[in-house]
């Protein structure tokens, strides 16, 4: 690539895509999305320790877990983090939504408001006894898309109340808590009035509730667009691309796919417990395939880099990026190598993720590995550890095959950076020496 391509190759990144992936990375709503589904990590991790303690395929051990009844109590850990997720997910993002939108003093209110608001859509069915029953599934991935709508909804209708003085104020002798409590009465009574409005109108659709409205004209096909082999490396296309100019890919891509990879989760854990194929291929793992030791898949560089480095720059670089490579932080050598803004390396950082990824999707096609479950919140995991907690050691094998491939494809464009700086750095003693 000439200097005028790399120029005009620049342009186009900086007037355009950058601008672009900004303005998506600021946005307070996607913010609000993002802080909410990190916020689920510990539940998601607990529940996934849990299934897989539950399911590990040991005759012996499963009989122990049978005749104590560990069993029942792990299926309900796993049952309550993975089941609920539509509850625990319009909660976090109505959190993440009130600091996004400059008020935390509003989050524990607004969390129950949301939760509120999401009750009143969910539909009942009752018994031959007349008893009110709730399927579980509108608690659960189903409603995963409805619980960020509900819980954005929320927050600026509290927002919009409470910044218009419209709320009953208390005495100042009145504890904060108690005052508070009615602080948050009016805009509950906003909020209530118009998630039974939305109730109401869609009951006459053909649907007959809000909640599969949603999951039918949105959250299904979105699925589905991301759902394939092109579509995951577009996405990572653009990730790489943002990477190269300095801006975090990942936080800009990830938070506007959170919603469909958590909606994967229960189905695709149930699939693995019950030793069927998991039916969401294209989840969260997929795109970590493609980021061994961080975007990129830069654990081969810094392997690389710390066996076969000559220049004393990428011989003291290497001790550092290697321990963070290993836990797939990678910052370092995107910033300090640096990768970014770097045409020399530009090819194996765009061509290896995509490499990675088409390896593994073709190791799950030709059944040399099992689809991993998508379990969310596990990417510093080092490769192997990974791959367990994916659902199979297969995994970790492939993991540690495509780091072998990454090294090698880095290892010729690396030995020409190192050789220039073993050459300014050789020069630089022999001017020393002269002086």
């Amino acid at each position: 690539m000439d200097e005028s391509q790399n120029n005009a190759f620049m342009r186009f990144l900086n007037e355009k895509l950058v601008p672009f992936s900004t303005k998506v990375a600021q946005n307070k709503y996607i913010q609000a999305i993002g802080q909410g589904s990190m916020g689920l990590m510990a539940i998601i991790l607990v529940g996934s320790i849990f299934n897989l303690l539950n399911t590990l395929p040991i005759e012996a051990y499963q009989g122990f877990l049978a005749s104590t009844g560990l069993s029942d109590v792990f299926n309900a850990i796993y049952n309550a983090a993975m089941n609920f997720m539509g509850l625990f997910m319009v909660a976090s993002v109505a959190r993440g939504a009130a600091k996004s939108f400059g008020h935390e003093e509003l989050v524990i209110e607004n969390m129950f408001l949301a939760l509120m608001g999401y009750l009143i859509l969910v539909p009942l069915t009752a018994n031959d006894a007349g008893d009110s029953l709730v399927n579980i599934n509108y608690l659960g991935s189903r409603g995963a898309f409805m619980a960020f709508i509900t819980a954005l909804l929320t927050t600026k209708i509290h927002i919009w109340v409470t910044e218009r003085g419209f709320t009953i104020k208390m005495p100042a002798a009145v504890p904060e808590s108690v005052g508070k409590t009615f602080t948050a009465i009016i805009p509950g009574f906003f909020c209530a009035v118009m998630f039974g409005a939305i109730r109401l109108a869609f009951s006459f659709s053909p649907q007959g509730n809000v909640i599969d409205t949603v999951y039918t004209l949105l959250q299904a096909p979105l699925a589905g667009i991301t759902g394939s082999l092109p579509g995951f490396i577009i996405l990572i296309i653009v990730a790489q691309l943002l990477w190269f100019v300095g801006v975090h890919g990942s936080y800009t891509v990830l938070p506007i796919l959170f919603p469909i990879w958590f909606s994967y989760l229960p189905e695709n854990m149930a699939a693995a417990a019950a030793g069927q194929p998991v039916p969401h291929l294209w989840n969260i793992c997929m795109y970590d395939f493609a980021c061994n030791g961080g975007c990129g898949c830069t654990l081969g560089l810094v392997i690389v880099m710390a066996l076969f480095a000559k220049s004393q720059r990428y011989k003291q670089f290497s001790k550092l990026v290697l321990p963070c490579g290993i836990f797939n932080i990678n910052e370092p050598v995107v910033f300090g190598l640096p990768l970014m803004y770097n045409f020399t390396f530009i090819i194996p950082f765009m061509v290896t993720p995509i490499l990675s990824l088409l390896l593994a999707y073709a190791c799950i096609q030709l059944g040399l590995m099992p689809a991993p479950t998508g379990i969310i919140g596990v990417s510093s995991m080092p490769i192997v550890v990974y791959g367990l907690m994916q659902g199979s050691w297969k995994i970790g094998v492939y993991q540690i095959v495509a780091t072998l491939m990454s090294a090698a494809i880095w290892f010729p464009f690396f030995k020409v950076a190192d050789a220039q700086a073993l050459t300014e750095e050789q020069n630089a003693e022999l001017q020393e020496a002269t002086e």
